[in-house]
């Protein structure tokens, strides 16, 4: 067998003894050897030990892996000349380096790499597995084919995420606008009724200061006359007074007069009544505390008496249960839950905004939350409360203490101020569902699920005969 030539001995030293290609950013262990960096990289990547490839040899710790820059410009000047080479499509490519003559018919699985009979026989391919250029690259094929499969499937994945991202950037944006909107038409509403309650606290004002004004009036004009009644009288006095004769001044008229005059003087010298305005009935301008999710989302589902287990009452309205010894004995019906005493709504909401309340202030123990129609009704498991299984979600209270429900489990609360009132959020497409204090707003938990079906409005109550909870009524302030 020919020697290599110098140039081909000089040609090897540029390949990696790893992935036997030009070095491609090579650096150089401490032992001597050289490898491509992302070949280290990767050899290393599963191994609680690091060694060299080549000859063993194991480093106490991992190298830090530095691009060896000469061997890094004689692999690209290398790299520079292969292309060249492939440019003028020489028969060369074809055939072996090693021997010349000979055409590179097979393919090393084990090197990875292409062989021509001689390397199969006595060269580095000598038994080694190889197979046919045909066939290894039917097999390359079919493994690119694979790999573009999943590339496509991929890029479907992608295309479809991105689109959802779309829908989902130009339903916030809409719902943006849409909430900016009801905000201003609130505003200008309340903005609208407080001009209103000014104009009439204004006329009442008015109106009270006309009677106030027209009695001071009245007053002076009666103190007035008093005034000039009374210089009349001082006139007269004075002439009596200048009456020298004993007789004539004893015998003057203004005696009689005076002694007639005592009691008038106590009722005419009385002095004015208070007058003064009473604004505190004038002006009554609403202190309420409004709920801007009330305002904006407020409902008042009704119940669905179908859905109603026979161990709680409803009220006329369909806001009510009341928990009852007493079975209401109605019919059987298959959205009727045969077990819990709870119910679910008629309405359902399968997108955008929707905030009630729930008034739980007498009730000892109960559930309120929300569920799929297909949430399990029949039996007594846990699974059949709502809460209890995957398909809906619920704050409960038990003997005073308060968790949240979904799926079977239960995360326990810590509930410093017991709520009278509990606030439902459900904001469908962004799948948050949110309980609040709806006394203070403050929120006690949320739950954040991407909603498939439609949702239904829940409340279960149980405990002491009597037990209530209501669904209140939002239709003032929405």
């Amino acid at each position: 067998m020919a020697s290599a030539t110098p140039n081909e001995s000089a040609d090897s030293e540029l390949h990696c003894p790893v992935c036997l290609d030009t070095f491609v950013c090579p650096c150089t262990l401490s032992c001597g050897h050289s490898f491509c960096v992302r070949c280290l990289e990767t050899a290393w990547e599963t191994v609680n030990s690091f060694s060299c490839p080549q000859c063993r040899e194991t480093f106490p710790v991992r190298p830090q892996l530095r691009r060896n820059v000469a061997l890094s410009n004689l692999a690209e000047q290398l790299r520079v000349g292969d292309r060249m080479a492939t440019i003028t499509m020489c028969d060369e490519d074809q055939m072996c380096q090693e021997h010349r003559k000979e055409q590179l018919n097979f393919y090393c699985e084990q090197d990875g790499s292409l062989a021509c009979t001689v390397c199969t026989i006595a060269g580095d391919h000598s038994g080694h597995k190889v197979i046919a250029v045909e066939t290894a690259q039917q097999t390359k094929q079919e493994i690119i084919c694979l790999e573009k499969t999943k590339r496509e499937k991929n890029k479907e994945k992608v295309a479809s995420w991105t689109q959802q991202l779309r829908g989902t950037y130009a339903r916030t944006q809409e719902s943006l606008r849409g909430t900016k909107e009801r905000i201003r038409r609130e505003f200008e509403r309340r903005r609208e009724q407080l001009r209103e309650e000014e104009r009439e606290a204004l006329e009442r004002v008015d109106e009270e200061g006309r009677s106030v004004l027209s009695r001071i009036q009245a007053d002076i004009a009666r103190y007035e006359n008093r005034a000039r009644d009374l210089d009349q009288e001082i006139t007269e006095l004075l002439s009596a007074i200048n009456v020298q004769d004993p007789l004539s001044f004893l015998q003057h008229p203004m005696h009689e007069k005076l002694r007639s005059s005592v009691s008038e003087e106590t009722q005419d010298d009385s002095g004015p009544v208070s007058c003064h305005l009473d604004l505190a009935k004038v002006i009554s301008v609403g202190g309420i505390k409004t709920n801007l999710l009330a305002v904006l989302y407020g409902h008042a589902p009704t119940l669905d008496i179908n859905s109603v287990n026979n161990d709680v009452q409803v009220s006329s309205d369909l806001r009510t249960v009341t928990w009852t010894n007493v079975s209401q004995a109605r019919p059987h019906h298959p959205h009727r839950f045969d077990s819990w005493p709870q119910a679910l709504c008629s309405e359902s909401f399968s997108s955008g905004q929707h905030y009630w309340e729930v008034d739980v202030g007498g009730s000892g123990s109960w559930r309120v939350g929300v569920a799929y129609e297909t949430t399990p009704r029949k039996g007594s498991s846990e699974a059949c409360s709502l809460g209890g299984n995957k398909e809906s979600w619920s704050l409960r209270k038990n003997n005073n203490r308060y968790s949240m429900r979904h799926g079977g489990g239960g995360t326990s609360l810590l509930v410093p101020e017991p709520p009278q009132r509990v606030g439902v959020h459900l904001d469908w497409d962004a799948g948050l569902l949110s309980f609040y204090s709806a006394d203070s707003m403050a929120l006690l938990h949320s739950f954040h699920q991407n909603f498939a079906q439609s949702i239904y409005p829940g409340l279960a109550v149980w405990g002491k005969d009597g037990n209530a909870v209501t669904i209140v009524d939002l239709s003032h302030v929405s």
